[in-house]
């Protein structure tokens, strides 16, 4: 008879899964979107790739709550954080949540339009009318949906320095978010934009797999995802 998984087991898992999906929700939206260019908005295609964009933006929200406890379980050696690195974890963690759940919501309203209108010209129409709404746009469609990719960039250095995560790791994250950024300077369709997305892939899976390897035993695993938040930097 197969033995029952343990809780740290089941943790482990848990984490390889978020870190590894979430990104690859990313890049399947779009690819998703790829049949279709700008002819069938809103429409099948487009509905399942914002579909599994809402999946990979609520993982992500979900990996900003267990990041804290994964980098800062059984932090009482030399390569513990220190008051400022805890601080800027805190930052990461709530850049990446908050950004997380800005994509939320554009999804969240991109879907609702979609089904809504008739065509594009419906669906556009209604997204003017959200972005009218002072600092809509620059919170859900602008800055504040981007700047989670600044957070998992911050995820990947902190992890590699606290000996979390190996440095090439943390390097492999912050090259796909340089190259994502560059390519869509040039258009989201632009041949960069998946090389981008799966470098971003590689390096957070990579990250996720580590993290699960090297984090506390199953009394850690058991605690609050982010009780880390009111611990004092002398943990």
């Amino acid at each position: 008879m197969a033995t029952p998984p343990t809780p740290m087991t089941r943790t482990t898992r848990t984490v390889r899964l978020m870190f590894a999906a979430a990104p690859a929700c990313f890049l399947a939206g779009w690819l998703l979107m790829r049949p279709i260019g700008r002819q069938a908005e809103p429409g099948g295609w487009w509905t399942a790739a914002h579909a599994v964009w809402l999946a990979g933006f609520l993982m992500f929200a979900a990996m900003s709550l267990r990041f804290g406890r994964l980098i800062t379980g059984g932090d009482a050696g030399p390569a513990g954080l220190t008051a400022g690195r805890r601080a800027a974890l805190r930052a990461s963690v709530v850049v990446v949540l908050l950004s997380s759940l800005a994509n939320v919501v554009q999804l969240l309203l991109d879907l609702i339009g979609g089904f809504r209108a008739a065509n594009r010209a419906e669906l556009q129409d209604m997204f003017a009318g959200v972005k009218d709404i002072p600092g809509a746009e620059q919170l859900i469609y602008g800055v504040g949906a981007q700047l989670v990719f600044v957070g998992l960039v911050g995820f990947a250095v902190l992890a590699a320095v606290a000996g979390r995560a190996g440095a090439w790791t943390a390097a492999l994250v912050t090259g796909g978010t340089v190259v994502l950024a560059v390519a869509m300077g040039f258009g989201r369709n632009h041949w960069l934009v998946p090389v981008g997305m799966t470098l971003l892939l590689a390096g957070l899976a990579v990250l996720g797999g580590q993290l699960a390897g090297r984090s506390g035993g199953p009394r850690e695993s058991r605690r609050a995802p982010a009780a880390w938040l009111s611990r004092t930097p002398a943990g």
